[in-house]
């Protein structure tokens, strides 16, 4: 029997997970059962939404697009607090999701790697999506609050099912993440869906999601996921899945929807990822970026950049006039951490797939018309192997999304690539080299210990098994 679970307030992480025979369980100073299309949606906004953080920052330091900056304020950093607490992601050491960032394991909830959190968002989705087809309020409302609830959860699952499953390109019958689709408590512990199954609800919610939205009025700048963001994220589950007709229909949608590129060669200043940006259509809470120097943007992401571009130009920069590392600055600090769906990664998922569907030239245009928006002068190109063209559009994607945490998912489905991290433990000590191994079993994360404690139903992954792993 259900039991209903409705907490205006926000559902949060602190109290999940309290004994293995409840899959989600919530605390909350007022409950407030809600009635009308008016409380659902401010319950989905409470406890569905991104609030102002991002469970998945730590991939930031697990690409290749950070270094450790060893040389700052005269080495100070090496052996520093900041260093070692981010060492264990950096260095990709199994135990890291068991780590709390002070040297002392983590002994209370398995929000370390985010997997906490994204199904306590999930679960407020659920409680919407359980109940509110008998809401008061119009139909059209109705639809609204649920093709949201749909399309937020189904972004939670698209997170969840590439940090702890396999890629789906390379094994949609491995095992994922659990699937909790209603609100109901459940009474005995819960086993994992395959890629396959939960990469299919992915794409039923959202299918569902454009349905329901798709003959309303385009809504933006309010906060809430609107038809093109959605097509856009369906577009980018479709390109994971090597659905390259479908990745370019979604991505035409968009743009079908009003979608339009920013011209940023006229930027004269810093710029942020927020709706002032015309090519934002959903602007969501969560800070991808560390706001310190010790792990900064490698010299090898800043040199793919054209010297004119305007991303390289305003979107990094020095944190003040008196040291010579560089910070990402189009990503906001402080209160206004946020993320986006945008408008240049319906481009580039559309380009990327005509290339695999050997629709070169329109593949070409699309990443000249990007181009042209972001380096002065640009003078189109005409690249007609497919090989280097996949590869500049590739490129492309990890200039215009690099820490907005798209680069580790993308390596995934590249084939899972070796790259290397360069770290110093102590002043006077030589430097140590980590080396994630192609296809490394690092690449899909292993469950925090206390997670498999609370449910035994959950099979472990292999990188639980590596032990540490050595420098060199």
């Amino acid at each position: 029997m259900k039991k209903k679970l409705f907490y205006i307030t926000a559902i949060m992480g602190a109290t999940l997970f309290g004994s293995c025979s409840k899959f989600l369980e919530e605390k909350s100073q007022s409950e407030v059962i809600p009635k009308t299309t008016v409380d659902f949606r401010e319950l989905l906004m409470g406890s569905g939404y991104y609030p102002s953080q991002e469970p998945a920052a730590f991939l930031y330091f697990m690409d290749d697009d950070v270094e450790f900056n060893s040389t700052f304020d005269n080495g100070s950093a090496v052996g520093s607090s900041t260093a070692k607490m981010y060492y264990p992601a950096f260095s990709w050491q199994p135990f890291f999701v068991d780590y709390n960032g002070l040297g002392d394991p983590v002994a209370q909830d398995p929000g370390t790697t985010g997997y906490a959190t994204y199904y306590a968002w999930i679960k407020g989705c659920n409680a919407v999506l359980d109940y509110i087809d008998d809401a008061i309020g119009t139909q059209a409302e109705r639809d609204r609050v649920k093709a949201e609830a749909l399309a937020v959860r189904a972004l939670y699952y698209w997170r969840l099912v590439n940090l702890y499953g396999d890629p789906y390109n390379s094994n949609p019958n491995g095992l994922a993440v659990p699937l909790k689709l209603t609100s109901t408590i459940e009474e005995v512990p819960t086993k994992r869906a395959t890629v396959k199954e939960v990469y299919d609800v992915i794409v039923r919610d959202l299918r569902e999601a454009t349905r329901l939205m798709d003959p309303m009025p385009v809504v933006r700048t309010d906060y809430h996921i609107n038809q093109p963001a959605i097509h856009i994220l369906l577009s980018r589950v479709y390109l994971f899945m090597e659905n390259w007709e479908g990745s370019v229909a979604e991505a035409d949608k968009a743009f079908e929807q009003g979608s339009r590129l920013w011209d940023m060669t006229q930027l004269t200043a810093a710029y942020l990822h927020n709706y002032s940006n015309p090519e934002v259509e959903w602007l969501y809470g969560g800070s991808t970026q560390p706001d310190q120097s010790t792990y900064i943007p490698s010299n090898h992401l800043l040199g793919m950049f054209d010297e004119n571009d305007a991303r390289r130009k305003y979107g990094f920069g020095l944190s003040n006039q008196n040291v010579n590392y560089v910070l990402v600055s189009k990503l906001a600090t402080g209160v206004d951490l946020r993320q986006s769906i945008r408008t240049s990664e319906a481009v580039l998922n559309r380009a990327e797939a005509n290339v695999q569907l050997n629709q070169l030239t329109p593949a070409m245009n699309d990443l000249n018309a990007l181009r042209r928006y972001r380096i002065p002068n640009y003078a189109d190109e005409n690249i007609t192997d497919k090989a280097q063209l996949l590869q500049a559009i590739r490129d492309e994607r990890r200039k215009e999304f690099c820490y907005e945490l798209f680069r580790w998912f993308d390596l995934r489905r590249y084939g899972m690539p070796s790259i290397s991290h360069v770290y110093k433990a102590e002043p006077g000590q030589p430097d140590q080299t980590y080396v994630l191994k192609e296809k490394d079993p690092m690449y899909v994360l292993p469950f925090p210990n206390s997670l498999l404690i609370r449910n035994p139903a959950l099979e472990q992954n292999p990188s639980a098994k590596m032990g540490e792993r050595p420098g060199n």
